[in-house]
Parts: structure tokens; C-alpha cells; sequence
């Protein structure tokens, strides 16, 4: 796109330029793939390893970032900007309390965080959460909430793996 910005209409030898980088940029896609099907082809996964520590850590922060913003818990949204202070003061709070996951929070506790980041002007306050701020916790509500195209959960995925399957002749 450099290379070709405020060329004239027609022949120019500038496009004779593009070349070596365009075949290079091939080059080096065409071996990432060749790699990436070779990791593809030979991962295993421990289920039985995995499985247990999903729920450890804040993987589902980000989740709970939407769900603020989206749905706000009773009575709208809240900005993006704050919905990630408030998440980030929710992840603080837990690794102080040595809790490993938002979902050993109580309601009253992301309540208590909304509540402290609301702005101290004459708008009006940030809206609660109530017991579906669950819905959004934990590896598998967060795979469940994900169903746009090309997602990596329920739905999606199940029609994406049928189509493939169905191109590969499995």
C-alpha cells in the first residue's frame, strides 16, 4: 500500500519495486501455516489436567468487562472505561483476599466496586448487578456467551466443525 500511494494511472516502475517484499511476505506466511498445521496435527490435551484450573485465574474478566457494559445489571450500561477500573479493582480485591476467581465474589462485593467508581457529580449513579453477573463467570458461561460467527463456543463451533467436516469428506 506504501509503495503504491499517489502512483499515477497506468505503467510505473515503482510497481517493479513491490515485488521482492510481496513474495517475501508469501514466503514467510506459507511457512507459518506449514508450522501451524504441524502443531495442529500433533497437540494432545490433558482434559482431565486442564479441566480443573479453568476456573483459576480472571480469564472471565473480560466477559465480566462486556456484561457491565452490555447489560450494566439493572438499569443500562456502563461506559467501558470504567466497566475495566471496576473489573481490574475486582481482580485486585480477589488476589487480596487470595480468592482465584471473580465467581467467589458476592454480589454485594461488585456492588460495593460499581458503587465506589461511580463519578461524584450530579450524573447518575452507576447502575447494580444482581445475581446473573454469574452467568458471565467461569470458562464455560463464557463460552456460551461467545456466539458470533467463528466463535469458539456451543453453536458456533458445532457449525463451523460440521462444515469442515463435511468440505473434508470426514
Amino acid at each position: 500500500m506504501t509503495i503504491l500511494k499517489g502512483l499515477p494511472i497506468g505503467y510505473n516502475r515503482d510497481l517493479q519495486e513491490d515485488k521482492r517484499i510481496v513474495f517475501r511476505a508469501y514466503d514467510t506466511v506459507s511457512s507459518c501455516l506449514t508450522m501451524a498445521a504441524a502443531i495442529v496435527n500433533s497437540a494432545s490435551y490433558d482434559k482431565e489436567r486442564i479441566e480443573p484450573t479453568l476456573d483459576r485465574g480472571f480469564l472471565d474478566a473480560t466477559s465480566l468487562a462486556e456484561y457491565l457494559v452490555t447489560n450494566g445489571g439493572r438499569g443500562g450500561g456502563i461506559p467501558f472505561r470504567t466497566a475495566h477500573h471496576i473489573v481490574g479493582t475486582l481482580v485486585a480485591r480477589c488476589e487480596k483476599e487470595g480468592k482465584h476467581g471473580l465467581g467467589q465474589l458476592s454480589v454485594e462485593a461488585f456492588n460495593e466496586v460499581i458503587a465506589a467508581s461511580s463519578p461524584n457529580t450530579a450524573h447518575r449513579p452507576l447502575p447494580t448487578v444482581s445475581d446473573d453477573v454469574y452467568t458471565c463467570l467461569g470458562a464455560a458461561n463464557v463460552v456460551k456467551r461467545y456466539q458470533s460467527a467463528g466463535a469458539a463456543g456451543g453453536k458456533p463451533f458445532e457449525e463451523q466443525l460440521k462444515a469442515w467436516k463435511e468440505r473434508l469428506g470426514i
